[in-house]
């Protein structure tokens, strides 16, 4: 279908202000009266708190008040209340905070802190979920199953377990009574960090009117907004929340995070705006990790290739609080399945308490890591089989009429993975492969995806529509800018829908909880599609007032009507017609009377029944999929055993491309990000749960150097829910490369890995060992 603005690339509304140094980010923020924390973090990842001694620290110039957990009597979360917003009693990782100082600069904030004494009793430090679940560990939770916790949990009292969650389809592991072949394999994709450009950060100031105003860095200000108002027993009404620009997220800032404890802190300033910003090795100690997860698979297959059954088990290393993690746990479970079909799961996910910084969610939410087994399992099982690993996953990929781990029945509608698969083996498989030299060895490797929302049932996005006097249009929304191209998106769909020029369209730059509709987090590749739904029911609701003041003043019934986005007129005779710019804010007639409503709109859109999981974990928790194929062409130096990845390939089909130059840059982003994990990020701790490599120049990122050059294309088989057709693209592209530059190591040199990152010292041992 041709349209008139999606399509189209379009530059971005905030290009301008952001490189030119004049966007407004969270540390540019200054109040009257504003105060700064500095934050004590233990010494120890796992202890009890004996004593703290703030006396000297009172005694420091500026400071105005030193805080500590004493009295501090809430908990907080939104799955599980299992967050304090500072330590009580008792540490669970290295970056708690103990007690804060507040004053009057940051310097002398951070001078006081210093001279804060704590006394500890260690205690049993646990950095993985293995040692964890052992059963003579120390619980790092005595309160395990005490806490509230969302009815669909299932925390394991007695143990570090924070939620069992079991998947079972069809025969579940009986099903493997029916396979011919069965292979087992174990993988670990470590934790790591989103590391964004822009550290955590907020501003809270409890206000004399007994209101509560706040500024933060993350994508969730409603939920922000509910948690503190419950926390201090205030209307959310008298709750107001900020979010200026932010400095990318990559998922950890989509949950409340450091809100809580600056809020804590303020409480005791009341009058006072007080602000924190993260340093860069506190937005790895005190914020939130990523990835962390184990995975044992287990498939069965018959000899000609099909799919039997599944057996996995997710186990999740998900940090000292469970909240922001369980459902990374869930999604990556029910999820491992990948892009095909098995007539039998049983899918086992464990969150699991450990001593290190909670984990939340990571671009990719859970995807990545089971589907990194999946797709080397698949070159394994083809290995054994002895067939053309094409072939294997073509039989068995998710197309229409199949049905995926949760129950749901593929259509054409929810994309065509074989297309993907079949451009990516065109472009990259169909040629030679270049062959050993003197100095490298070369490989090639693929691996197919799919990703679903992982949202939550009552999740939505709502959009309001102003129409100005002279037509031109203003757009409200609560989704969080973060990076994607998001404002950009807004205008595109917005511009179709009202039939307008995007450049007559302003998108908002603030979220405002006091102004902005609802939403209730900016996640799961979903914006585009339900806020692009919400855009297109509030532009028709919109142009339904249009229609309605027109038929007053054309003295004509509605459904005779027709818009253009300059006028309204009759169907049958176009000449007879009132301009837009007439009826924007109602029509005055000639006697100076005003009929007619004013042209604004509101609306909002969720997913078609999208829902909990019934007593077999399965239910319509997926509901809108977006299938892609990726695949690496690598060389290993010999010398050094340093991996490159020259080149590499995705094909996604996202239903219809809203905006070219924008998805191409997603996806390019979104590939380099997951290279920098398997090849050198890993969160590094030793075995007393100090973090190893808290800063960029002991984790190492990748940069312009270590991109790879980029093949990107995509697909346009239209879906249902989505604005246009759209499907979400914003995750997907994190998925294959850390399976496929495996496969792509064995294609290489005959070498198997199970885990990532493959550092150049692994490679080069790995090549030693081989020899």
């Amino acid at each position: 279908m041709e349209y008139k603005y999606i399509g189209k690339s379009y530059i971005r509304p905030d290009a301008i202000s952001k490189v030119t140094g004049k966007a407004i980010y969270l540390d540019d923020i200054r109040l009257p009266g504003m105060l700064h924390a500095a934050i004590l973090h233990p010494e120890y990842a796992h202890a009890k708190i004996i004593n703290i001694d703030t006396s000297q620290a009172e005694l420091m110039p500026g400071v105005v008040k030193v805080v500590t957990g004493k009295n501090c009597n809430f908990h907080y979360g939104d799955n599980i209340k299992d967050l304090i917003p500072i330590a009580v009693d008792r540490v669970r990782h290295i970056g708690e905070p103990v007690a804060a100082v507040v004053a009057d600069t940051v310097q002398n904030a951070q001078k006081a802190v210093e001279k804060i004494r704590v006394v500890y009793e260690p205690l049993p430090v646990y950095v993985d979920a293995r040692d964890a679940i052992k059963k003579d560990s120390t619980l790092i939770h005595e309160e395990n199953g005490d806490y509230w916790h969302l009815p669909t949990l299932n925390p394991q009292p007695g143990t570090n377990v924070a939620n069992l969650y079991q998947l079972k389809k069809g025969k579940g592991s009986g099903g493997f009574e029916d396979a011919d072949v069965v292979i087992e394999e174990e993988f670990l994709y470590p934790l790591g960090s989103c590391a964004a450009i822009e550290t955590h950060g907020s501003i809270v100031w409890f206000k004399e009117d007994n209101t509560i105003e706040a500024w933060s860095s993350s994508i969730c200000p409603f939920i922000i907004r509910d948690d503190l108002a419950h926390s201090y027993g205030i209307p959310v009404s008298q709750v107001r929340v900020h979010i200026p620009e932010i400095g990318g997220c990559f998922g950890y800032k989509s949950d409340i995070t450091v809100e809580q404890t600056i809020a804590y802190i303020a409480s005791f300033v009341p009058g006072y705006p007080v602000k924190w910003v993260a340093s860069r090795a506190e937005d790895f100690t005190s914020t939130l990790l990523g990835h962390g997860i184990r995975t044992k698979m287990k498939i069965g297959a018959k000899k000609n290739g099909k799919l039997v059954a599944i057996k996995a088990e997710i186990l999740h290393s998900g940090g000292a609080y469970a909240d922001t993690s369980v459902n990374v746990t869930i999604a990556a479970t029910h999820n491992c399945t990948g892009p095909y079909e098995f007539e039998h799961c049983d899918l086992t996910g464990l969150t699991v308490y450990t001593n290190t910084p909670p984990v939340g969610a990571f671009r990719g939410y859970g995807h990545q890591e089971s589907q990194f087994a999946t797709e080397r399992m698949m070159e394994l099982l083809a290995r054994k089989l002895g067939m053309d690993s094409f072939t294997l996953r073509e039989m068995n990929y998710l197309s229409e009429g199949k049905v995926n781990s949760l129950g749901e029945t593929m259509w054409k509608l929810n994309g065509d993975i074989k297309a993907c698969s079949d451009k990516v083996k065109d472009s990259v498989f169909s040629k030679d492969k270049l062959n050993e030299d003197e100095n490298y060895f070369y490989g090639r490797g693929f691996a197919a995806v799919m990703k679903s929302p992982k949202g939550a049932p009552f999740s939505t996005k709502g959009c309001y529509i102003k129409m100005n006097i002279d037509g031109s249009v203003n757009i409200n929304m609560g989704g969080a800018e973060v990076g994607q191209g998001l404002r950009t998106i807004v205008a595109q769909i917005a511009g179709e829908a009202l039939k307008i020029a995007p450049e007559k369209i302003r998108v908002y730059t603030e979220l405002d909880t006091q102004f902005s509709p609802y939403e209730w987090q900016t996640i799961g590749s979903m914006f585009t599609t339900q806020g692009g739904r919400a855009i297109i029911r509030a532009a028709d609701k919109l142009i339904l007032i249009l229609k309605q003041t027109a038929a007053q003043v054309l003295k004509t019934d509605v459904d005779f009507l027709d818009y253009d986005g300059e006028f309204v007129f009759l169907k049958n005779d176009p000449s007879v017609r009132v301009s837009i710019e007439e009826i924007a804010r109602g029509y005055i007639t000639s006697d100076g009377i005003t009929i007619g409503e004013v042209a604004q709109s509101v609306s909002d859109a969720r997913l078609p029944r999208y829902s909990n999981p019934d007593k077999n974990g399965q239910g319509s928790m997926g509901v809108e999929y977006t299938f892609g194929a990726q695949a690496a062409e690598i060389r290993i130096e010999k010398k050094t055993g340093k991996i490159f990845v020259d080149h590499f390939t995705s094909v996604f089909d996202v239903g219809q491309v809203i905006n070219p130059l924008q998805i191409r840059g997603s996806v390019l982003g979104g590939v380099t990000i997951s290279v920098g994990a398997t090849l050198y990020e890993k969160v590094e701790f030793d075995t007393e749960g100090k973090i190893l490599n808290p800063q960029f120049f002991q984790y190492h990122i990748p940069t312009n150097k270590e991109a790879p050059k980029q093949t990107i294309e995509f697909i346009e088989n239209p879906g249902s829910v989505g604005p246009f057709g759209a499907r979400g693209i914003g995750e997907h592209p994190v998925i294959g490369p850390a399976p496929a530059i495996l496969n792509a190591i064995y294609d290489a040199v005959g070498v198997d890995f199970f885990e990532i990152p493959v550092t150049p010292e692994k490679m080069k041992k790995a090549l030693l060992e081989k020899q």
